[in-house]
């Protein structure tokens, strides 16, 4: 810590406005779509590998305050995506009961969603659209989140999700999930969430 020096600060006491308050104001649905993009070029996604526990994530989701881990395996490539919503959808306890064993022993790869079940979204298709086209294709898709992809290098190159929408526009952001199997069809009906 000896190459390291202290900053100089300054007292607050006259500082009234906030920078670039303006600015997030003037994002709304005809913004384009790229401005809400989180990019894995400029800020790094929150990775684990496929064998972490269930608890694990949600303690690292928690302390970086994102609501999604991309998945990767051994080798550091893509294999799926976890987000908020499947840990606390039913869908943790169905698994961990089909599988026999207790929810703390789940590992992500028990209840993530697969690459091959993900749906991505081109970056040259993102800078042509707005934030607007964004919801209704995560609507359409029926997904809290979508991947940012480079078709040319199949690169993961950023992600969307729609609590940050819902954060930028300051309006709540409605997106019905879909299922893709009767057990998720089944808790899409009857409701997601641990039974009391």
């Amino acid at each position: 810590m000896q190459r390291y020096h202290e900053l100089k600060t300054v007292s607050l006491e006259h500082y009234q406005t906030l920078s670039g308050a303006e600015s997030s104001s003037a994002i709304d649905l005809d913004s384009p779509a790229e401005s809400v993009m989180t990019d894995f070029r400029k800020v790094v996604p929150l990775t684990m590998s496929l064998n972490e526990s269930v608890d694990e994530a949600t303690r690292a989701m928690r302390k970086v305050h994102v609501r999604s881990v991309i998945v990767t395996d051994s080798s550091a490539h893509f294999r799926g995506i976890l987000t908020v919503i499947d840990l606390e959808s039913r869908k943790v306890l169905s698994q961990a009961t089909s599988l026999g064993l207790k929810r703390e022993d789940l590992s992500i790869k028990d209840v993530m969603v697969p690459r091959a079940k993900l749906r991505g979204v081109p970056l040259s298709v993102l800078q042509q659209g707005t934030i607007g086209d964004l919801l209704k294709t995560l609507q359409y898709e029926g997904s809290q989140h979508m991947l940012v992809v480079n078709p040319a290098t199949e690169e993961i190159c950023g992600i969307i999700s729609a609590s940050e929408i819902a954060r930028q526009l300051q309006v709540p952001v409605e997106i019905n999930l879909q299922a893709t199997s009767f057990r998720e069809l089944v808790e899409t009906v009857f409701g997601r969430g641990e039974v009391a």
